[in-house]
């Protein structure tokens, strides 16, 4: 995907709207996810949320964690349709098991470290092996300390993975005024809810979540779980074709990764040496 002067017209850009829920730290949250809804041409869904609103003279942000009313239930529904019926836009999420990961090992118990690592896998699993695109990423507000310049270094991490111009930038922008990232915070909660729910975490059931659910079974063709699976101990699930896609972080499969990294690099340096 190397710009130059001959082929810009045919490069490919979308926009990557990334949210997250549950807390890295604390016993409240068993889960914490990244979810991003990418899409071409945000402004048409912005159009149609838009009128969205107009009709219901609904003013609010809207929150999956706030879906208690009919009206919210109501106009969420809409964001929904209106994010399936937008073939451009694609809902994609990674999402954490804390009782799986040990936070002081592995990233020092500094939220940024694991907010940056696991932001930079999940743009890698939107991207794929060979991108064709390039990606703007925008990002709900989240704590960063002084000094630590988190947007760039997750354009700078993912870009020196691929050796090439793949996240053109990242920006945190306030998701009380952006639709998109509201709609992410939608389905993100939704599909999170549905992992607790299968996990018999969720006490009392509210009743607009549940309708809800129930509808967006029904739209993606799901009989009873996003986290029903036919191939053997994995943990990535599509749904309506590509559309939406959930992965569980598998701790141990990563681990293992890293290991057979390590071994290929101090085979390399052994031969390099030999010589």
């Amino acid at each position: 995907m190397l710009i130059n002067a001959k082929n810009f017209r045919d490069i490919k850009s979308s926009f990557c709207f990334l949210d997250e829920t549950g807390l890295i730290f604390g016993n409240r949250d068993k889960y914490f996810a990244l979810g991003l809804v990418k899409c071409c041409f945000p402004e048409k869904i912005y159009n149609e949320i838009r009128k969205i609103r107009q009709r219901f003279n609904y003013n609010e942000e809207l929150k999956w964690s706030q879906l208690n009313s009919k009206t919210r239930f109501n106009v969420a529904i809409q964001f929904f349709k209106c994010f399936l019926k937008n073939c451009d836009a694609k809902f994609n999420c990674i999402i954490l098991n804390k009782e799986e990961l040990d936070f002081e090992k592995e990233y020092n118990n500094e939220l940024s470290k694991v907010y940056r690592s696991f932001t930079i896998s999940l743009l890698k699993l939107v991207a794929g092996q060979r991108p064709d695109e390039i990606l703007i990423v925008l990002t709900d507000d989240y704590f960063t300390p002084e000094k630590i310049e988190l947007e760039n270094t997750i354009k700078k991490f993912v870009n020196s993975h691929y050796q090439d111009f793949i996240v053109a930038g990242v920006c945190q922008v306030d998701s009380r005024s952006s639709d998109l990232l509201q709609l992410t915070d939608l389905i993100l909660g939704s599909i999170v809810y549905d992992l607790k729910r299968r996990d018999g975490l969720i006490g009392s059931t509210n009743n607009y979540k549940r309708k809800f659910m129930n509808f967006i079974y029904q739209k993606l063709e799901i009989k009873e779980s996003f986290f029903v699976s036919n191939l053997r101990n994995s943990r990535n699930y599509i749904f309506s074709g590509d559309k939406v896609r959930a992965t569980i972080f598998d701790c141990k499969r990563s681990v293992a990764k890293r290991h057979a990294k390590q071994k290929q690099a101090m085979a390399h340096d052994g031969r390099r040496l030999s010589f």
